[in-house]
């Protein structure tokens, strides 16, 4: 019996040719669609969930107040704070600090190889630990000693794709290396890359080296600099909110009298699985992700998914009518009701079976496409567990049975006598109009609303990217130098060859300026100092980023100077500020004219005195967050980085531009390696997320309108062909083309307004929700609305305009003549 069900099955689905690949065109969209997005979704929300105690793993949060107001919240807290935390609370079962060096100056690896040759790399995961790192990490040693619980000093672990590049096929245990800060350090082991699922990644983890000498107290009792991340993992069974309850006490036990009366701390904990998607903090470890974004894309893909089923019914309802005499025979030569329906349900799970099969066999192919827009490796990432296929698929194909069960009661329970007699009005199908019309305007609210919100996405990256910086980004190529901390002055070989490096460029014509400076707009700027007070009211402090820059710095980039004067060499020193707009607001000016001349105190020292002397409309970061509140200074301060401003008429490649930078800086940095970027490009990155999130949300409602629309088709069709003898009639007693165009029509138009007006209040509440991630929002324009409307009653005209047309065009004669 099932094989004569499936051989009918295969025989009907091949007879209908057009009807079964509009049915599979719709279905392999919608779980191509979904598994996508599924994946990519699985994935964010795995994020360091491969530690074996992930849920019981914390990160601490810092918050520093001012009189009580926010003034920033930091994944970085105090060297002290995590062994403070294990010695006070039985909560604590061990503790680790992590002092990313790569993060505040930029390190350079050396190696001496068995031949003497010196091998450097530039790094950026570069990190110092104490405490119990590896009883609360799960990192597996490959190579080396494997079971460590604290790293001795003068000993460093490395990655596993480091040892390769620096020892190659060569064991890396027993090598030494070093960087700007330490001597040579033994290798004691080689661990595995950290996946790509973490919120760290780390290339080199050396033994703590002390940051703190000990006339201000050593480290132990540094509760001033909160550069430092703490990792705790708690007892199984300890509340964290308890736990949190006991941080205010720690607070004013060790912190008391160390900083001001007004600012104060307060900690808290981050469950690590939650720091990727839930935390968006000063100093996080990676670019987070963002969990409305991560929903958002998972529910597109559940109504893409939902629109191939309703699609499917659609289709297969409309397309039944086709076979009431087959229907109706079987049942009078002796089918009964439940063999017809398993009939019509294996036909219809064959189709879906097939849809996903197709499904994967897509991903597979389209991956190399696919991955870099979602960032990750849609094949090798989740293709090869087992379990999570299984599931997958089970979910799709139980949704695959649930969607077809409708049409096959539909088809089952068509009454004999009444088909062959011919009189479609009585059959129980017809009967379903409102449920089938219902599905195709829910079909329309999501396209609808997909519509507007990806012509938002569109609007709000094209705002961002469009408003003003405050300088001019182009023909601007940045150079790491990897500069040492130290007082000014302190690396003078240094300077004087930086120096000379700008003098030697400065000789082009095709080089328009030549600048250096400590942080570089669209870079991350940590140097906050919270202690900038009026001179006249040094009770009212405010926290501004203190950036140092040469004399040239805001000529060569073109900087909004909106009052008062740039440096001038030889005249100005640290004495002299010039502050962008939100410092300005900071310090509680109402103009810039108002802040000219007037003197603040920074730091703890009341001689610190500098005069402001200038104000500029300086971005510092992208648009996508608040803008630095920002004091420029004039010094010489090792800078980090150095900025060729190339002249705008230049005739150079990207190429031959890189090439003229790199001779001139490998000829006074031999040893230093030359590490670049280009200034939009790296603007143009802080938008990257948004854009392939624009891409992604098109690309999903373009497919969600494709489905729709097929929908619209099978509906469109139904229509026609129960109205044809009402069209031939009609035709006899002389209504026009026109008219039976309306008459036809009207009904779909109908349809579409009804879910326009649907979607209306779904988009502007979706829109607003989604606007909150960003600080500087576009409006949200009346076009938004009216343009998705108009582009589906346009397309729909186009996809149900043949079936009407053509059937308002057939002679009424061949309309009637069964009549």
């Amino acid at each position: 019996m099932l094989k004569s069900y499936f051989k009918i099955a295969c025989r009907n689905l091949l007879k209908h040719k057009i009807f079964s690949a509009i049915n599979f065109l719709g279905l392999t969209v919608g779980v191509t669609s979904f598994l996508i997005i599924f994946q990519y979704v699985n994935y964010e929300l795995s994020y360091d969930r491969f530690h074996e105690n992930a849920d019981r793993i914390y990160r601490v949060q810092h918050d520093r107040y001012f009189d009580g107001e926010l003034q920033y919240q930091k994944a970085q807290t105090f060297i002290p704070t995590g062994e403070a935390m294990m010695n006070e609370f039985v909560e604590v079962e061990a503790y680790t600090t992590l002092f990313r060096i790569s993060a505040e100056s930029d390190i350079t690896m050396r190696h001496k190889t068995e031949k003497g040759e010196l091998v450097s790399f530039s790094e950026e995961e570069v990190y110092h630990a104490k405490g119990d790192f590896f009883k609360i990490f799960t990192l597996p040693i490959i190579e080396g000693q494997k079971e460590i619980k604290s790293i001795p000093e003068k000993s460093v672990l490395i990655s596993k794709s480091v040892a390769s590049r620096y020892f190659g096929e060569e064991s890396a245990v027993g090598k030494f290396i070093s960087h700007n800060y330490v001597e040579d350090h033994e290798i004691i082991g080689v661990f595995e890359d950290f996946p790509s699922n973490s919120h760290v990644s780390m290339d080199f983890i050396f033994a703590w080296q002390k940051v703190t000498d000990e006339a201000n107290g050593g480290d132990e009792n540094n509760w001033r600099w909160d550069g430092f991340y703490t990792y705790l993992l708690l007892h199984p069974g300890s509340d964290p909110g308890t736990l949190e309850n006991k941080f205010p006490g720690l607070v004013e036990k060790y912190k008391s009298g160390q900083l001001n009366e007004q600012v104060s701390s307060v900690l808290s904990l981050q469950p690590l699985p939650d720091i990727h998607l839930k935390s968006n903090l000063l100093a996080e470890l990676k670019p987070n992700g963002d969990q409305k974004i991560v929903f958002t894309l998972l529910a597109l893909a559940i109504f893409v998914l939902l629109i191939a089923w309703i699609n499917f019914i659609n289709l297969s309802t409309s397309r039944s009518f086709e076979r009431f005499k087959e229907i109706g025979i079987r049942k009078v030569i002796g089918s009964g009701k439940k063999e017809i329906f398993f009939q019509f349900l294996l036909e219809s799970c064959l189709l879906n079976f097939i849809s996903v099969l197709t499904a994967f066999l897509l991903i597979s192919l389209f991956n190399p496409i696919i991955s870099p827009l979602l960032g990750i490796d849609l094949v090798n990432s989740f293709l090869n567990k087992a379990g999570f296929w299984t599931i997958l698929l089970f979910m799709i194909m139980l949704g695959g049975v649930a969607a077809s069960i409708y049409p096959a009661r539909i088809m089952s329970s068509f009454r004999p006598a009444i088909i062959l007699k011919g009189n479609q009005s009585r059959v129980p199908g017809n009967t379903s109009s409102i449920i089938r019309y219902g599905l195709v305007v829910f079909q329309f609210v999501i396209s609808i609303s997909l519509i507007g919100a990806s012509s938002m996405a569109y609007k709000q990256l094209s705002f961002m990217k469009d408003k003003s910086l405050g300088l001019n980004i182009e023909n601007t190529l940045v150079i790491n130098t990897k500069a040492t901390f130290g007082p000014p002055g302190s690396d003078s070989v240094f300077l004087d060859n930086l120096n000379t490096f700008r003098n030697s460029l400065r000789n082009y014509e095709s080089i328009a300026a030549v600048t250096a400076s400590f942080e570089i707009p669209g870079k991350e700027h940590q140097s906050i100092i919270p202690h900038f007070r009026h001179s006249k009211n040094k009770e009212e402090l405010a926290a501004l980023y203190l950036t140092r820059v040469d004399f040239d710095f805001i000529p060569a980039l073109s900087v909004n100077l909106l009052a008062g004067r740039n440096f001038i060499e030889g005249k100005d020193n640290q004495s002299t500020l010039i502050l962008n707009m939100e410092a300005i607001k900071t310090l509680g000016y109402e103009s810039p004219d108002e802040a000219l001349g007037q003197e603040v105190i920074w730091g703890n020292q009341a001689q610190n005195k500098a005069k402001i002397i200038g104000v500029v409309d300086l971005r510092a970061t992208a648009y996508k967050k608040e803008n630095y509140p920002i004091a420029y200074t004039p010094t010489f301060f090792p800078f980090r980085y150095a900025t060729i401003k190339f002249a705008e008429s230049n005739n150079f490649t990207e190429n031959q531009m890189i090439q003229m930078a790199k001779n001139a800086w490998m000829s006074n940095f031999p040893d230093i390696p030359f590490d670049y970027f280009f200034l939009d490009e790296l603007f143009e990155n802080h938008y990257k997320s948004d854009h392939d999130f624009g891409l992604v949300l098109a690309l999903f409602t373009g497919l969600a309108i494709l489905v729709a629309c097929s929908g619209l088709f099978a509906i469109a069709t139904l229509t026609v062909e129960q109205r044809t003898k009402e069209v031939g009639l009609r035709k006899v007693m002389g209504a026009s083309t026109s008219q039976l165009l309306v008459l036809l029509s009207k009904n779909f138009l109908l349809l579409i307004l009804i879910a326009g007006l649907i979607s209306v209040p779904i988009i502007k509440t979706v829109l607003e929700i989604w606007l909150e991630n960003y600080p500087y929002k576009a409006a949200i324009s009346w076009w938004i609305y009216l343009l998705p409307i108009g582009l589906i009653v346009l397309v729909s005209a186009l996809t149900i305009g043949g079936n009407i047309l053509k059937a308002s065009l057939v002679n009424p004669v061949k309309l009637l003549k069964y009549e």
